[in-house]
């Protein structure tokens, strides 16, 4: 199966990328690259190849070709979160949200979001957690 990976540079991301590929999966990732120089420590496995494109500019054609989408980019603190609500929104719900109907107009079959919200739904209503949930539903 063909997956596209968002946040394939981010915390999650560079753990799920090699679990993708050993279950024989070809991956390719999307991520802006915001953090990719944070990884601490080593990666066991190579970086997959990925498109250099912000979520938020993300086209259709981009999406042409993948069976799945699993999406981990996004911002994934309140610290982060409230440092800047407006781009928090745009990231975690409006481009969250718009990814999946492209992906699906673009011929996905499957589609994973398992944003962290869902564990923190206790959690105080900060920008991010709001706004996470949000796209979550």
């Amino acid at each position: 199966m063909r997956v596209l990976l968002t946040g394939h540079q981010g915390y999650l991301g560079t753990l799920m990328a090699p679990v993708l590929t050993a279950a024989g999966h070809d991956v390719v990732g999307l991520d802006s690259g915001l953090f990719a120089d944070c990884v601490l420590g080593s990666l066991d496995a190579p970086d997959v190849p990925g498109l250099a494109i912000d979520l938020r500019d993300v086209t259709s054609g981009q999406l042409m070709g993948f069976d799945a989408v699993v999406h981990l980019a996004a911002p994934s603190n309140d610290p982060l979160g409230s440092l800047s609500p407006e781009s928090t929104y745009d990231i975690n719900h409006y481009a969250s949200t718009r990814l999946a109907r492209l992906a699906k107009d673009a011929g996905a079959r499957a589609s994973s979001t398992p944003q962290p919200a869902r564990c923190t739904a206790r959690s105080p209503a900060t920008t991010w957690s709001t706004r996470t949930r949000r796209s979550s539903r």
